[in-house]
């Protein structure tokens, strides 16, 4: 999928290499709903009784996200584009936590329970991406990138996690506008990233899902 939408950008954007064009530069604001979905399988050696313990969370956090943007507009109307969001933010509005029985484990309470906490923030969202046409529309095709760093207590038996870069592509539509000599869109884009798979330090594993459904304006100046 990565390599397709990179060579339908790539594509597209030698297609209007015979126009002249413009560049443009500008900032957005999205209402964003980040919707994630996670299991965490912890060693079925640490926990009492020898089995496996899965924990799954879903979280669904709806907010404000800001973006710059740097694009190039060319005659016949295709634009390509890049975006960043800049800051950290997390995938939940709070940690999550959980109590377990363990055996032989340093670090837990005297009852021989361990408290685990968790959480995960995300950063560097970059998009590239072309704007085709249609008519009074346009539509929109990316290429997109995000960091995941996870948050945990750093209990002996349960490890730690690492820290990912996803890959992901968007699709969207708007509308292209104008306002007094600055141009503005207004569109709709959802992106879907790849599965997050992570080892700990031990034999633990976390897999999750991260999607971004964004109601976008944004406003821009062309030179």
């Amino acid at each position: 999928m990565k390599k397709l939408i990179l060579t339908i950008i790539t594509s597209f954007a030698l297609t209007g290499v015979s126009y002249a064009g413009s560049f443009g530069i500008g900032v957005s604001g999205s209402l964003a709903q980040v919707s994630a979905d996670g299991t965490e399988t912890t060693d079925a050696g640490t926990v009492a009784g020898g089995a496996a313990n899965k924990n799954s969370k879903s979280v669904d956090e709806l907010g404000m996200i800001g973006s710059i943007f740097l694009d190039y507009e060319f005659d016949n109307g295709i634009v390509l584009g890049y975006s960043h969001v800049p800051g950290t933010a997390e995938v939940s509005g709070k940690k999550h936590s959980r109590t377990e029985t363990a055996q032989g484990v340093s670090g837990t309470d005297a009852d021989g329970s361990v408290t685990r906490t968790a959480d995960a923030e995300v950063e560097n969202f970059n998009t590239l991406y072309l704007e085709y046409p249609i008519g009074p529309i346009y539509a929109k095709l990316g290429f997109s990138q995000i960091d995941v760093n996870t948050l945990e207590n750093a209990v002996t038996d349960s490890g730690t996690y690492g820290n990912a870069t996803l890959d992901g592509y968007t699709i969207g539509a708007g509308i292209n506008g104008e306002m007094g000599g600055f141009f503005t869109k207004t569109s709709v884009e959802f992106t879907d990233f790849e599965d997050l798979a992570l080892n700990s330090s031990t034999v633990n594993k976390i897999e999750a899902d991260l999607d971004v459904l964004e109601f976008k304006i944004a406003v821009g100046k062309r030179f």
